[in-house]
């Protein structure tokens, strides 16, 4: 699944249409995020949640440490996720001290099922389903006289 960076603030980032649904609701609603390696967990503006019809409050609390190394608490719940054709659940946290402007896609849950690439020349991320039972990699590396060796990954 392709998806094209979209312009924001001047700049061209890995921003992603995604759909989210509470627990007990029908249908999913459509939210916009920030695809970030470096983020550990996935978090939202809390008015997301309240959107979804949740009690962000009864998440489970944890406090995260940002880019600027301050801490903010974020709430977790456990909710449907659907990211292109991939419907899943995963933790995703809110918070009212969410402060760069966007949601944000972290590792957990979400990296863990996909394999993700930054293509910043062609200005797209690209998320392809892992294979069931990843197999061993085999890769051919020239030596430095024009042979050939294989590498064991």
């Amino acid at each position: 699944m392709r998806f094209p960076y979209v312009q924001e603030r001047g700049r061209f980032l890995p921003i992603i249409s995604l759909q989210l649904r509470g627990k007990g609701t029908m249908g999913g609603i459509t939210f916009d995020a920030f695809v970030d390696s470096g983020a550990s967990y996935s978090i939202f503006k809390a008015e997301i949640g309240d959107i979804l019809g949740l009690d962000v409050e009864k998440g489970e609390k944890m406090f995260i440490t940002v880019g600027d190394g301050s801490l903010i608490i974020i709430y977790v719940h456990q909710l449907e996720i659907q990211i292109g054709d991939e419907g899943f659940e995963a933790g995703i946290g809110f918070s009212k001290q969410l402060g760069i402007g966007f949601n944000i896609i972290g590792r957990k849950d979400i990296f863990e099922r996909f394999i993700i690439c930054f293509d910043e020349k062609e200005k797209v991320v690209e998320f392809s389903h892992k294979r069931e039972k990843p197999g061993r990699l085999k890769m051919k590396f020239p030596k430095f006289k024009s042979d050939e060796e294989e590498a064991d990954f």
